[in-house]
């Protein structure tokens, strides 16, 4: 895509809510093989878990924890080059939906109970420079016939265990929304 038709796209942007950053982009990264699994959990245990000024963004009143397995690849900070033995690995997140944190404009993001990861200098880097809960785990992601063969044991020291595996894959075609 050339950049000429990039800029005409992102200058569209009457159908943002809020207007796009005034500053630069910091990190790049591309996802892949992602699984979004999602279960509903009540709004007053989440509530005993998130920070306050942050509130819990709900569909129909109740609250929802996704677990979010992935592989990252081209992950690299503005004007540095993507580092072989740094750019690419694994990742789990595991996270809530949140409005805030400002009363009366409360913006929708994330927030993360925790990040695994298989890379400790992007786990040491992520845990200093943006003061993320990430962890290094043992990951292990896998292809085989279009299903994706995950698994992840935490081994970050002094953090509490945790582990996730799953086997996953695509039901349908791609859909396209508008």
């Amino acid at each position: 895509m050339s950049n000429m038709i990039l800029r005409t796209i992102l200058a569209e942007t009457t159908h943002r809510p809020w207007p796009l950053p005034s500053q630069p982009w910091v990190m790049r990264q591309t996802w892949h093989d992602l699984l979004f699994a999602h279960w509903p959990i009540a709004v007053e245990t989440l509530r005993a878990l998130v920070p306050l000024p942050l509130e819990i963004d709900t569909f129909d009143g109740v609250g929802w924890v996704g677990v979010i397995p992935f592989r990252m690849s081209h992950v690299r900070l503005r004007y540095v080059p993507a580092l072989p033995w740094l750019s690419a690995f694994p990742e789990l997140n595991v996270r809530t939906y949140v409005r805030g944190p400002n009363p009366g404009d409360p913006k929708p993001g994330v927030y993360f109970f925790s990040l695994d990861a298989a890379n400790p200098l992007a786990v040491a880097g992520a845990r200093l420079g943006f003061r993320l809960p990430y962890y290094r785990a043992a990951m292990r992601l896998q292809e085989t016939n279009g299903t994706i063969h995950y698994s992840s044991t935490r081994t970050h020291a002094g953090a509490p265990p945790a582990q996730f595996v799953a086997r996953y894959g695509p039901t349908g075609g791609v859909y396209h929304s508008r």
